[in-house]
C-alpha cells in the first residue's frame, strides 16, 4: 500500500507540476501582454489628446512666442501666456486630461491644481523634456513620471514658432496613473480568480484521473501477484514475500513451510468436470485461509499445489503446524463441493531454525511431502533443519 501511495503521489505531481508551471507562465505572459497593450493604448490616447489640444489652442490664433521685459511670456496676436490663463481649463474640459504648456524649460500654463488650490507643476521629467522635446523637437511618451509628487503618465509634443519653425515650447498631456493602476489591479485579481478556479477544477480532475489510474495500477499489481482463481499469492510473489520475511526474522524465531498437494485431483476433473475442480480448489483455498494466522503467507504454487509459510514461530508452538495439518485433513474428509466429496491431500512440513533461505526451506518441505505420498497420502510429514543436513 505504501508503494501505491508513492506511485499515487508521483503520478499526481507529474501531472500537476507541468500544469502549474504552464498556468503561472501563461499568467505572467498574459499580464505582460495586457499591460503592454494597455500602455500602448494609453500612449496613443494621450498622443491624440496632446495633438488635439495643440490644434484647439492654435485655432484661436497663432503667433510667435517672446519674453517681455517683466519676464512674462508673450504670444503673438496680443495673447498673454501665464499660469492663470484659463485656456488650459477649456482644453482640459474638452480632452479630459491635464494640459501644460512649456516655454523653454518652464511650465507657463497648466490646468494642474496642487493640494493648496494653486496652479503648479513640478515634474521629475523636466530635464528629459528639455533635452528631447525642447532641444531636439522629439515627441515623448513618459510612462511613469512624478508631477507634484503624484505618479502620472504623459505625452509631450513640441510647439514650433510660426515664423521659423523653431521649437520654443512644448505641450504636455498628462493624467494620474491611479485609474490606470486600478484597471491593472482589477485585471490581475480577475485573472488570478479565474486561474485559481480553473486550476482547482483541473487539479480535481487530475486527482480523479490519478485515483482511477492508481486503482487500475493496484488492480493490475494485485493480479500480477495473486492467483486469479483463488486470490492467494502466485508462485513468484509467494517466494518473494517468504524470502523478505526470512530476511527480517530474529535469530530466535523459527520458520515453517507447509506444502499441500491435493490427492487424486485429476480424477475429480475427469469425473465431475473442470468447473467442479475449480470450485474444489477455491474451497480448499478458503479452508487454508481459515486455518492459518492472518500474517501467515498462503499461495497457490500451481495446479493443485499450495504452500503456507508460518514465520516468527517460537519453539513452544512448533507442534501447531502439525495440529493445523490434521485439522485440515479432517475438514477435507467431511467437505462436499457439488457432487464431489471426501477429499484429501498430502502435506509436507519443513521447519527451519538455521537461517535458511526459501529454496533450502522448500527442499525440506518438498522432501517431507514426498515422504507423505510414500506413506499412502492423506497424511503429513515433517522434516526439520536440525534433522536434515546438506
Amino acid at each position: 500500500m505504501k508503494l501505491n501511495m508513492r506511485y499515487d503521489t508521483k503520478l499526481f505531481l507529474a501531472n500537476c507540476i507541468p500544469i502549474l508551471v504552464f498556468a503561472v507562465t501563461s499568467l505572467i505572459i498574459g499580464f505582460m501582454q495586457f499591460q503592454s497593450s494597455l500602455y500602448d493604448e494609453k500612449q496613443g490616447n494621450l498622443k491624440s489628446t496632446a495633438l488635439a489640444a495643440l490644434a484647439l489652442y492654435s485655432s484661436q490664433g497663432y503667433g510667435d512666442y517672446g519674453r517681455k521685459a517683466d519676464g512674462n511670456v508673450w504670444r503673438g496676436m496680443n495673447f498673454n501666456v501665464s499660469l492663470e490663463t484659463s485656456i488650459v481649463d477649456d482644453l482640459k474640459k474638452q480632452t479630459n486630461v491635464d494640459i501644460t504648456f512649456f516655454f523653454e524649460d518652464t511650465p507657463e500654463m497648466t490646468s494642474i491644481i496642487d493640494r493648496h488650490g494653486s496652479r503648479f507643476v513640478e515634474t521629475t521629467a523636466i530635464d528629459y523634456i528639455y533635452n528631447n522635446t525642447l532641444k531636439h523637437g522629439d515627441q515623448l511618451w513618459c510612462r511613469n513620471i512624478k508631477i507634484n509628487g503624484r505618479t502620472c503618465q504623459a505625452y509631450v509634443i513640441p510647439i514650433r514658432q510660426a515664423s521659423d519653425n523653431r521649437v520654443t515650447g512644448a505641450l504636455m498631456a498628462s493624467q494620474s496613473t491611479a485609474g490606470f493602476e486600478n484597471i491593472i489591479r482589477n485585471y490581475i485579481l480577475t485573472m488570478l480568480m479565474a486561474a485559481l478556479i480553473i486550476m482547482v477544477i483541473a487539479l480535481i480532475f487530475i486527482r480523479w484521473c490519478v485515483r482511477r489510474l492508481s486503482n487500475e495500477y493496484e488492480d493490475a499489481d494485485k493480479k500480477s501477484k495473486h492467483d486469479l482463481l483463488t486470490g492467494l499469492y502466485n508462485k513468484r510473489s509467494f517466494e518473494e514475500e517468504v524470502q523478505k520475511t526470512i530476511d527480517t526474522q530474529k535469530p530466535d524465531e523459527v520458520s515453517v513451510l507447509l506444502i499441500f498437494d491435493f490427492d487424486n485431483f485429476k480424477t475429480i476433473n475427469d469425473t465431475y468436470g473442470h468447473a467442479v475442480g475449480d470450485d474444489v480448489l477455491k474451497s480448499f483455498a478458503a479452508v487454508l485461509v481459515r486455518a492459518f494466522r492472518t500474517h501467515d503467507l498462503i499461495g497457490r504454487i500451481g495446479g493443485d499445489e499450495f504452500m503456507v509459510f508460518m514465520p516468527q514461530m517460537s519453539a513452544e508452538h512448533l507442534k501447531r503446524p502439525d495440529e493445523i495439518s490434521q485439522e485440515i485433513l479432517n475438514e477435507l474428509a467431511a467437505m462436499t463441493v457439488g457432487p464431489a466429496q471426501h477429499f484429501s491431500c498430502s502435506i509436507g512440513i519443513g521447519t527451519d531454525s538455521t537461517g535458511y533461505n526459501f529454496q533450502k526451506l522448500y527442499l525440506l518441505a518438498d522432501k517431507a511431502l514426498y515422504q507423505s505420498k510414500e506413506n499412502g497420502k492423506a497424511c503429513y510429514v515433517r522434516y526439520s533443519s536440525d534433522e536434515v543436513h546438506d
